[in-house]
């Protein structure tokens, strides 16, 4: 491997985590760092005095222009749109890493798609990649105080939210563990206890369907309201989802949170996350679009 293709992969995590957590998709982001490494190859040796600066800049604008031609597709997704998952790892393997990446929660990532493209990357430049205000200005090409005003739009924009990036690790994985008892047990009050009132839960099936004895389930079109329909919706849901063959789920570590995989077989057919506040549940998250799950897939030969 010659010196350009080393300091290229020095950056790469880095790289490849700002395009996931700008794009919400794993196959995007590989695509736009898989094409910063062609144009970093591209250029003449020394030619770059801060390679690092420059391969953010190439990535970041890449994503920004990404998002702006996505709209259209979100606008023609079918159901309800949720970022696609990223696997840290799972807890049966010694919680061995697959990338040194920082991929930020489901929740999180839905929350910024309230954001414009650039005040995403902006925001996600300081506030996660601890970026100073003249490095903005350069890989935007903006003045200092620009960029602190995009910053403050940024953050108005996520209002009281932003408390939400903080997160207990140990009260987030007790919480799973309670919600799915609840959930298998059946326990309607069980679980509108685990709930606040006002919670959402936001299901993303892109309108494909799994067959359980004769019965096409897909998730819901459209985000469930209030714990009474979120607890009848979920009790009702795992019922059907565990009489599919091969059925068996686990906790892995996704976007860096506690979350179930469940598979039949080798084949991942939902993975369920959610996001606390406080003692309750705000928000659950459930993926079951196989094109999003694919990263989760078992390899039967191993």
């Amino acid at each position: 491997m010659d010196k350009k293709a080393s300091l290229f992969i020095e950056y790469k995590a880095l790289l490849f985590s700002m395009a996931y957590n700008m794009l919400g998709s794993v196959d995007a982001a590989e695509d736009i760092v898989q094409d910063a490494f062609l144009r970093w190859m591209e250029t003449q040796e020394g030619s770059v005095k801060h390679p690092k600066a420059y391969l953010v800049k190439i990535v970041t604008n890449t994503c920004i222009n990404y998002l702006h031609s996505a709209r259209v597709q979100r606008e023609q997704y079918i159901g309800v749109w949720l970022p696609e998952p990223l696997l840290n790892y799972g807890v049966d393997n010694g919680h061995e890493r697959f990338e040194t990446y920082h991929a930020l929660s489901l929740g999180i990532l839905l929350l910024m798609e309230k954001l414009t493209p650039q005040e995403r990357a902006i925001f996600l430049l300081k506030e996660i990649f601890a970026y100073d205000y003249y490095e903005l200005a350069d890989i935007f090409d903006k003045s200092e105080d620009n960029c602190r005003q995009i910053l403050k739009r940024a953050k108005d924009n996520l209002g009281k939210d932003a408390r939400r990036f903080e997160v207990d690790m140990k009260v987030h994985e007790k919480m799973l563990h309670k919600l799915l008892q609840a959930t298998s047990e059946g326990s309607m009050e069980d679980l509108i206890d685990l709930l606040k009132e006002d919670i959402v839960l936001f299901a993303d099936g892109g309108g494909k369907f799994v067959h359980v004895k004769g019965q096409r389930l897909t998730a819901a079109y459209k985000p469930i309201y209030g714990r009474e329909n979120v607890s009848r919706l979920m009790i009702s849901a795992v019922t059907k989802i565990e009489a599919i063959p091969g059925f068996r789920r686990e906790i892995i570590i996704a976007n860096g949170l506690p979350s179930i995989i469940s598979y039949s077989g080798d084949s991942p057919i939902s993975l369920f996350s959610l996001e606390p506040d406080g003692d309750k549940i705000r928000n659950i998250y459930i993926q079951t679009n196989p094109d999003k799950l694919k990263m989760f897939k078992k390899d039967s030969s191993s």
